[in-house]
């Protein structure tokens, strides 16, 4: 390193400040490494004949479509829609597909392969596409291929409309006739038949030769064409050219690009020391935006002819900050400090030289007192005029700033700060301020009271007063708070008379009166909202640069309008800067030196850009996210609107998007939003291309992107999709949910209704029940109080049945009583009528007859019949009435034996003899009518029943 150092030290070295170029490795298209011929199509896309096949570049994207078992060399696009091809053996064109890819469709399938050889040109006149190949011109002319013969074609071109060959001699074609150029044979001849472009220039034909220089053709005769370049052309082989107005591009063998003014003569060499990755040139093309493309031998490139930025070709390190002094421009890296003359020259070598003396990291350059100082790691240098020296004792310097205090300057370093005084003619350490020890990486100086605002990443965000000398620290403070921590870098600096800190949280701006920081949100809405920001500055003509995402970007101030653009911020330099150590110097009204992580680039900012067309910004892909992501819709340069359904299941999608921006100096950035359902505000402007989604419910969505270049309106594109509803939200299921409805509202009817009935039924049922019940407990209630009044009765009965047996006992024992007594009476009778006296037995004769009158018309008998009557069921009544001869004695029989009364105790009761019981029973018998075996006694039972 210290070797390496030396070296730059001691000698100079030629620089160049070279134009934008965009280098596209293999391994970013994935495909082979040699490109033959390029193509744009009318959407801005870039085509490539690639030896793996159609090589497409969108602006973002690339994608390779091979063709079996072919290298591609050439390729057009047409006014039909379709790309066509050409290459080993095999012609035909490409077509977009539903899905935005290309299928290839082969028109040479019936020519025999070794008819055509190689294809090396396509050209497109009217309805006719031509196909120049070794040894034949193939053309289609209404979907009909025609052949016309010719032998070693070299080269062809279209002319206005009119196809010219170079082979043997010049010819152009006449209908279906190749006719020879007057002259033209011998010339070509002497030019090894080695011709590699015909353009028109002035009303003639120009021809550029690969070994000859350039010449041009009129009406038969020849005549080399004299440039500055001919020296160039002598001394290298060309191998492609073309041309864009009075620039001829001419692509060499091995010695890259030469760019040839014909109307003015200025020449501009490119090639590997300026940017190109290859020598070996196979293609040339300029696009409709005036960028240069380049086919390499290994690789692509891209120069942008119109860009506005210019970048340092030499490599001396990183570029921290630069200085415009004496007119020479200083630049500040981490190698050292570099001197190199100015106005900077494009593309053309000027002397760079190192400052010696000054070695290592460099942080800051700055002019004071018609000098310039030098601060760096490992010293602090000062340069006057021709004279330059070290200020001993100063070791890691920040800055070197001026105070309000006569002769003297602030220096600040890793360990404080400093006080320089002038003596003499030179500046030297005065004091070393005391107090605490900030190492101020980030500082800012109020002009008015000389406080000091100081940060970096570990020490935080300090505002400290000095003394009225400077030797001293009065006064700090600390303003990191809840919103702005520390641990961070901060950027201080003045914007609009405003103290402005841009952070990782966003803009702050300090409050004087109420000694504070406080969010800067109109500012933050006029740049790029609340996001990180890690630098900013505003520049004399009152522009507001910034970076924010690590691209530096432009607020442009309209000073006829005193008012900031509204359309948007310039972008430029995505990822190039060196984070946190970003530098912008303003050298005059249209050009800034921009410290880049590669060394310096010169931006001319107020170059306008050459955008012939508008950017064409549109949805090229949209995926189905899941484990394998399916894509599912693809745009290409032919328009489609395809109105895409998702199902539901597949809810979670990913676009991609891109607009056709080739030059990577000037962002492009992106804001979209989705409206559907759910909408959302539009997205602060990223460089990211892809926007993902993830469990979008059912409905119609539509996706906006825009974007803008140049403080012109953004340029917006939509796409339409729809997520259906899952199975169970979709109409048919709603219809089956309604028939399923009204199948329940009409099952619930039914049930309803079937239940109403089958509670009436069952509240009939049961009032049947109850009123089954209560007739039963009626019945059992009858029954009870018939068995009551049955119980009664039968008390009652056997009460009366007693009362009967016992008055007919009574009865019994009276007339057994009253037959004992006359029997005894009638002794005594037959003892007297004898012996006594005729009056006493007159008397005992008297007595007797009264006591059979008892006996035989009591009027307990009387009552025995009623009784019997009530107990037995009227029994008299029906037997009279069933057997109306029977007699008094024959009914009272019948009431003894139905008592069961034996025939000894029926005698005394009818006051007959036992004989005569059985007598009157026999007799009674016949009256009944019973036959013989039948039971008297049994029959009586049942007739009172």
């Amino acid at each position: 390193m210290f070797f390496y150092i030396l070296l730059l030290l001691c000698l100079p070295a030629k620089a160049s400040w070279q134009r934008t170029i965009t280098n596209y490795a293999r391994h970013s298209y994935k495909a082979a490494s040699q490109n033959w011929m390029i193509m744009q199509s009318k959407t801005g896309w870039m085509y490539f004949a690639n030896n793996k096949g159609l090589l497409e570049f969108d602006g973002v994207n690339w994608a390779v479509y091979p063709i079996h078992n072919a290298k591609m060399r050439t390729v057009k696009a047409g006014e039909d829609g379709r790309i066509y091809v050409g290459g080993l053996q095999q012609f035909g064109y490409f077509v977009p597909n539903k899905l935005g890819r290309l299928d290839y469709v082969c028109l040479s399938d019936s020519i025999d392969k070794h008819m055509i050889g190689n294809i090396w040109n396509i050209h497109i006149a009217g309805n006719r596409i031509y196909f120049q190949s070794d040894h034949a011109i193939f053309y289609l002319e209404k979907e009909r291929l025609h052949q016309i013969a010719c032998r070693d074609i070299i080269y062809s071109a279209l002319v206005d409309k009119r196809l010219y060959v170079a082979g043997n001699g010049l010819s152009v074609l006449n209908g279906d006739t190749l006719l020879q150029l007057p002259n033209s044979t011998s010339y070509i001849n002497n030019m090894s038949k080695r011709i590699v472009g015909i353009f028109p220039y002035q009303n003639k034909l120009l021809l550029v030769s690969n070994q000859h220089g350039l010449f041009l053709y009129e009406n038969g005769t020849f005549v080399p064409f004299r440039s500055t370049a001919d020296e160039f052309l002598k001394k290298n082989r060309l191998r492609c050219a073309t041309m864009k107005g009075p620039l001829l591009a001419l692509g060499t063998v091995q010695n890259g690009l030469l760019l040839l003014n014909l109307d003015t003569g200025s020449t501009e060499h490119i090639s590997t020391h300026n940017g190109l990755q290859n020598k070996a040139i196979l293609s040339l093309f300029f696009d409709r935006e005036e960028n240069l493309w380049l086919g390499l031998d290994n690789g692509i490139d891209c120069v942008h002819l119109h860009s506005p930025a210019f970048q340092n070709s030499t490599p001396i390190g990183s570029g921290y900050t630069s200085c415009l002094y004496k007119n020479k421009l200083y630049l500040g890296t981490n190698q050292g400090v570099f001197i190199a003359d100015y106005p900077l020259g494009l593309n053309k070598e000027q002397e760079i030289k190192p400052l010696e003396g000054m070695v290592g990291q460099i942080y800051s350059l700055s002019v004071y007192d018609d000098k310039l100082f030098c601060a760096g790691s490992n010293s602090l240098g000062v340069l006057d005029d021709n004279e330059f020296y070290i200020i001993p004792n100063i070791r890691g310097g920040w800055w070197v700033k001026s105070l309000r205090l006569k002769d003297k300057l602030l220096v600040a370093t890793y360990t404080g700060f400093y006080i320089l005084k002038k003596v003499g003619t030179r500046w030297q350490v005065d004091k070393k301020v005391s107090g605490r020890m900030y190492s101020s990486k980030s500082l800012y100086i109020e002009p008015l009271t000389n406080a000091l605002w100081t940060a970096n990443k570990e020490g935080g965000l300090h505002r400290i007063l000095l003394s009225l000398d400077g030797d001293s620290i009065i006064k700090e403070k600390c303003y990191n708070f809840e919103e702005l921590p520390a641990g961070d870098n901060v950027c201080i600096n003045s914007i609009n008379h405003e103290i402005v800190i841009a952070s990782r949280q966003g803009l702050f701006r300090y409050n004087q009166l109420r000694d504070c920081l406080e969010r800067y949100d109109s500012l933050e809405n006029k740049l790029d909202g609340r996001t990180a920001y890690t630098y900013i500055m505003q520049d004399s003509l009152l522009n507001i640069w910034y970076t924010v995402d690590g691209a530096l970007k432009l607020l442009r101030y309209d000073s006829g309008q005193k008012q900031y653009y509204r359309n948007g911020n310039e972008v430029y330099f995505k990822d190039c800067l060196i984070e946190d150590f970003e530098d912008i110097n303003v050298i005059s009204e249209d050009e800034a030196i921009i410290g880049m992580e590669e060394g310096f680039s010169s931006l001319h900012f107020k170059q306008e850009r050459i955008k012939k067309y508008p950017l064409n910004l549109q949805i090229r892909y949209v995926y189905l996210r899941g484990v394998e992501d399916s894509l599912i819709y693809g745009h290409n340069y032919l328009p489609h609107n395809k109105y895409l359904k998702i199902p539901y299941k597949h809810n979670s999608i990913r676009i991609e998007y891109c607009a056709n921006n080739y030059d990577k100096s000037i962002v492009l950035l992106y804001s979209c939003r989705l409206e559907g359902p759910f909408s959302e505000p539009w997205s602060q402007f990223g460089g990211s291309t892809t926007k993902e989604y993830a469990a979008l419910p059912e409905g119609k969505y539509t996706f906006y992107v825009r974007t803008s270049i140049d403080q012109k309106e953004p340029v917006t594109t939509s796409f339409s999709f729809e997520i259906l509803p899952p199975w169970y939200r979709t109409w048919w299921s709603y219809l089956l949910y309604a028939c399923l409805m009204i199948l329940t509202l009409f099952y619930v009817y039914h049930r309803l209704v079937a239940g109403r009935k089958r509670l009436l039924m069952q509240k009939e049922f049961e009032l049947y029940r109850q009123k089954q019940e209560f007739k039963k407990e009626s019945d059992l209630k009858d029954q009870k109080i018939n068995s009551l009044k049955e119980e009664k009765l039968q008390s009652e009965l056997r009460y009366k049945s007693e009362e009967l047996i016992r008055s007919t006992l009574n009865i019994v024992r009276k007339n057994e009583m009253l037959l004992e007594i006359k029997k005894e009476v009638l002794g005594i009778s037959h003892s007297i009528s004898e012996e006594n006296l005729v009056s006493l037995r007159r008397k005992a004769l008297r007595l007797l007859g009264q006591i059979g009158t008892n006996i035989e018309h009591d009027d307990d008998l009387q009552a025995f019949q009623s009784t019997f009557d009530t107990v037995h069921h009227n029994f008299f009544q029906r037997l009279e009435a069933a057997y109306p001869e029977l007699n008094h004695k024959d009914k009272m029989l019948c009431a003894y034996i139905k008592m069961n009364l034996l025939s000894k105790e029926i005698a005394p009761l009818l006051n007959i003899s036992l004989r005569g019981v059985e007598i009157s029973r026999y007799r009674l018998r016949k009256k009944l009518n019973l036959a013989e075996g039948e039971n008297l006694a049994e029959f009586l039972q049942k007739f009172s029943k």
